[in-house]
């Protein structure tokens, strides 16, 4: 920047302002790009608050799907999940006579079934498979993993009957920790 040697005093009040101004212009700039780039930090920061401050928000508002399947498409969505949480509501006796590879034994008929549900430790947001014998008390059970907060359920409709008839595999034997 190139400096002129001007008498101050022959200057009118414009022309100091002028030249006061251009002085000041590298500032100026510095302080706007810090200025813009806190301002673009408080606009992103400030929206990923937000965005997962409604993420939770709406996770909390989100529906319970329910899919009533038969058998086979019961397997296949089972098959595609991974992880899957696999509840047997059936008795202990009907368990241990066959059961879906992983699944927990909940039985139904308990006077703690709802509470036995919550100590099983299973994610309310992930699809829970239920299945019964038949598929009646685990058309019955929906009503209970949804008020319990369950957000996706699959449910064996004719249950583990038609898993049977159609030759799909199975496990023998009591559960390591049985409810």
């Amino acid at each position: 920047m190139a400096k002129f040697l001007i008498d101050k005093e022959s200057l009118s009040i414009y022309d100091k302002y002028h030249i006061f101004a251009v002085q000041l212009m590298p500032l100026n700039k510095i302080i706007m790009k810090k200025l813009q780039f806190g301002l673009f930090l408080f606009l992103i920061l400030g929206s990923i608050h937000i965005t997962s401050a409604q993420f939770v928000s709406d996770l909390k508002k989100v529906e319970t799907t329910i899919k009533n399947e038969r058998a086979k498409i019961f397997s296949q969505i089972l098959n595609r999940t991974k992880n899957p949480q696999i509840v047997d509501i059936r008795t202990p006796r009907e368990y241990a006579s066959g059961h879906l590879k992983g699944a927990i034994l909940i039985n139904y008929y308990d006077p703690d079934f709802a509470q036995n549900i919550e100590k099983a430790g299973l994610d309310k947001y992930r699809p829970v498979f239920i299945y019964c014998r038949s598929g009646h008390r685990s058309a019955k059970a929906i009503d209970i993993f949804k008020k319990l907060g369950f957000k996706h359920i699959v449910n064996m409709v004719y249950g583990i009957n038609e898993w049977k008839h159609l030759l799909l595999p199975l496990e023998k034997g009591m559960p390591a920790k049985n409810n």
